[in-house]
Order: C-alpha cells, then structure tokens, then sequence
C-alpha cells in the first residue's frame, strides 16, 4: 500500500470516502424507487411487494459490499443493515398470503433499524467524515417513517405507497449529496496534536 496509515480507523475512514460510488448507487436506486411508487399510486400490493424486494435486496447487496471493503471500526454495522435489507426482501417474497398490515410492519422495522444502524455509523465517524450530517439526516428520516408506519400500518395501500415513495426520494437525495461531498472532499485531515 502506497500511503502510510497510522490507524485501522483512518485507513478505513479512507476507503469509506474512496466508496463514494456506493453512496451514489444507493442514492439513486432510492430515487428511482421513489419516483416509481410517486409516478404510479395505483400499484397492487403485490407489485408494490416486488418492488420494495428489488430495492432492499440490492441495497442489503451494496451495504454488504460496503462492509467487506471498508472495514473500519464499525463495518459489522453495515453487515447488520446489509442482512436486514435481504432478509426484508426475502421475507416479503417468500411470505405466502402476505397482508397489507403485515407488508406494512416489514417495511417500517426496515427503515426503523436500518435509520437506527445510519445514525450509529455516522455518529461514530463524525470526527473523520464530511458529511456525516448527511448520513445523520437520512438515518434519522428512514426511522421517522418506520415510526410513522408503526403507527398508522393500516392507513391504506395508497398512503403506504405514497410515505414510502416521499421518504425514498429524499434519502436518494440525501445519499447522492453524500456521495458527491465524498467524492470532492475525501476524509478529514487527523487533528493536529
């Protein structure tokens, strides 16, 4: 390895910005999730299940590439969200008879904790990041209408498209400003001693 690293965590912190691309790639498959739900109310649950497996399954996929690549301090984390995502996607997919209420519970424990699991990981990176805000903000919008779903699981299937496809547009915003301010900005300089 070319640069000499004085720490586990700033290597890792340094691979976490070089990882920008992954930041993107989820932004964007947010995005496009959300314009779907937003574009077409009338979707049957049952494509709405469709979708929501697509779109956890290839972001449990990405997270857990994230984890295995970065491996700084905190990348079991990842690992956790990354399981959370596929085992949503296969819950909902392999779930015979699956019931509104009961798609609606799923999706709100999935952006509960994986909210939570952002959060936890931004936190922890905040003194070697830029823009961990970011991070921060999305964590805390996804377990804002994991609360909100918990809450009212029953407010209808067009509702249900609707809350979800608001919140993924904004967190596939806020993952691809993060991604850019990875991409411009790298880690943070150690602090001076």
């Amino acid at each position: 390895m070319a640069e000499s690293v004085s720490g586990s965590e700033n290597l890792g912190i340094g691979l976490w910005s070089a990882h920008w691309l992954n930041f993107l790639l989820r932004g964007l498959i947010a995005l496009g999730f959300g314009l779907i739900l937003l574009f077409f109310p009338g979707l049957t649950l049952l494509t709405f299940i469709m979708l929501f497996a697509v779109f956890a399954f290839v972001v449990g996929v990405l997270l857990l590439l994230e984890a295995v690549s970065i491996r700084d301090g905190r990348w079991w984390l990842r690992i956790i969200e990354g399981v959370i995502g596929i085992a949503a996607a296969a819950a909902v997919i392999l779930w015979p008879g699956l019931t509104l209420l009961t798609f609606a519970l799923i999706v709100a424990f999935y952006f509960l904790l994986t909210g939570v699991l952002d959060v936890i990981v931004a936190v922890e990176t905040h003194k070697r990041v830029h823009g961990e805000w970011l991070l921060i903000a999305g964590g805390i919008l996804a377990g804002m209408v994991g609360v909100i779903l918990l809450i009212y699981p029953i407010a209808g299937l067009v509702t249900l498209i609707q809350v979800v496809g608001i919140f993924s547009i904004a967190f596939g915003l806020i993952m691809v400003l993060l991604a850019i301010k990875l991409k411009l900005t790298g880690p943070r300089a150690p602090a001076a001693a």
